[in-house]
């Protein structure tokens, strides 16, 4: 069985490797949530996938722009889509937001995911731009094609495939909703929540396989 730390290594080169840059105005549209967060997917054998999307503030001399004259580029907005594969739920980290423990039944199991919050935690720092930022980030936004609001939000999705879901959090956080939808259940948490002193959040997912017709 890998450990915890060589699985992390493996999780964090896989993700390196499918880096994919995706256009804003392709991928916010006029939803209520903003593009950033991540989204875990457990298939049937305990296997699964992670995708992250991080939207940033880059800095300009990164952005590789076009052959272009008159134009003095003054700001850049991004939003970065990762993906990667992991053999075990359990072993799962990102920066400091874990999976506590995967338990399957038969014909289900349970997920426990702690979400950090506060000053100190560091995974939605990783994909939201800072408060000091955020306005900046509305600026860049209000330049596309369509309109873009910027709700200061993430989302945590997690996807139990063939299985019905029921979630909640251990406790309920003023603001922040959970939802199920078939097998997917999705977390919305203000920045401002996350931002603020408090407690890690426990979420936990129960599922129920769904049974193959026969």
């Amino acid at each position: 069985m890998k450990s915890r730390r060589s699985t992390r290594n493996h999780l964090k080169s896989t993700l390196a490797r499918w880096g994919v840059l995706l256009g804003l105005s392709l991928s916010i549209g006029c939803s209520s949530q903003d593009p950033a967060g991540l989204r875990l997917t457990l298939g049937e054998d305990g296997k699964g996938s992670i995708a992250v999307a991080a939207l940033t503030l880059p800095e300009l001399a990164s952005i590789e722009q076009r052959d272009t004259t008159g134009v003095d580029w003054d700001l850049a907005a991004r939003l970065t889509f990762t993906t990667g594969a992991f053999d075990s739920l359990d072993a799962v980290a990102f920066e400091d937001l874990e999976v506590d423990s995967v338990k399957f039944t038969d014909p289900g199991g349970t997920i426990r995911i702690s979400i950090p919050r506060g000053p100190d935690a560091k995974w939605y720092k990783a994909i939201h731009a800072s408060a000091s930022d955020r306005g900046r980030l509305q600026k860049a936004l209000d330049g596309a094609i369509d309109q873009i609001d910027l709700h200061e939000n993430v989302t945590i999705a997690v996807e139990v495939e063939n299985a019905r879901v029921a979630a909640s959090l251990v406790r309920t956080v003023p603001r922040v909703t959970v939802s199920e939808k078939r097998g997917l259940v999705s977390v919305v948490i203000p920045l401002q929540v996350l931002e603020a002193p408090g407690s890690p959040m426990i979420l936990v997912i129960n599922w129920e396989a769904i049974a193959a017709k026969k």
